[in-house]
């Protein structure tokens, strides 16, 4: 084969080997989409009555599609359901030790919302002091506030009697969500999750002088997952007896 010939081929192959990367990442997030779709439906067939075998299920094939946090997050909610079950703790022991990425996003924010401004050392504190699984987990209870309250005229920054207000410009981060979960922290009951201020007050509406029901009731996908992650985070007498 001709010197020119070699080239030419392997230019072609080199072409080839490009587009094959090109195709194979247009894959992987079309595949991380459809995985997110899919939970997204799948998630809301949850109730109270859901059963350790049913949220199992949920968590296995969140593992399986790559939802490695959302996993987590039913794993845990399992663990509680049915504590003698190996299953979850299974799962949980093979998540504990897989590397659970934060996937950086760029939300369109309310208008007003607030800016990240926590340093990166008081951010580093919150990860250290609630553990770091539990702060990044806290990624997705910030991205279900962010459509449910953060609208202008609640938490979106843009009501001044607001008592508190999520911070939701730029690309979601380390910080931000550091940040929030220090901000929402203490609207939350570790011991009765579901009566945490966090859920009731937008679970009753006006009737407990919030502005509207952002959350629909305790069938609520939204309110579900939230009592479950809250579930997850240590009270301060916790802290101290892990110290």
């Amino acid at each position: 084969m001709s010197r020119r010939r070699q080239m030419m081929v392997a230019m072609l192959l080199g072409a080839l080997g490009l587009l094959g990367l090109v195709v194979a990442a247009t894959g992987q997030a079309g595949n991380l989409a459809a995985a997110r779709a899919w939970y997204d439906n799948e998630v809301k067939k949850l109730t109270e009555k859901s059963t350790a075998d049913q949220i199992i299920a949920l968590a296995r094939e969140c593992y399986r599609k790559g939802l490695k946090n959302e996993a987590m997050t039913h794993a845990i909610e399992a663990y509680k359901k049915a504590p003698d079950d190996l299953r979850p703790k299974y799962l949980i022991f093979a998540l504990s030790g897989a590397k659970i990425e934060i996937v950086i996003e760029t939300p369109l924010p309310p208008a007003g919302s607030a800016e990240v401004t926590i340093t990166d050392a008081d951010a580093e504190a919150v990860y250290k002091a609630e553990g770091e699984q539990v702060v990044r987990n806290f990624r997705q209870v910030q991205r279900m506030m962010a459509t449910r309250c953060a609208s202008p005229k609640c938490h979106g920054g843009g009501n001044p009697k607001a008592r508190w207000v999520l911070a939701l410009k730029g690309p979601v981060s380390r910080k931000s969500v550091a940040q929030n979960f220090r901000t929402v922290y203490k609207y939350m009951n570790r011991d009765k999750p579901k009566e945490s201020a966090l859920l009731q007050k937008p679970l009753k509406g006006p009737e407990a002088g919030h502005p509207a029901q952002a959350i629909r009731g305790t069938s609520d996908p939204v309110f579900i997952r939230i009592a479950a992650y809250i579930d997850t985070v240590m009270t301060d007498i916790e802290k101290m007896w892990k110290k």
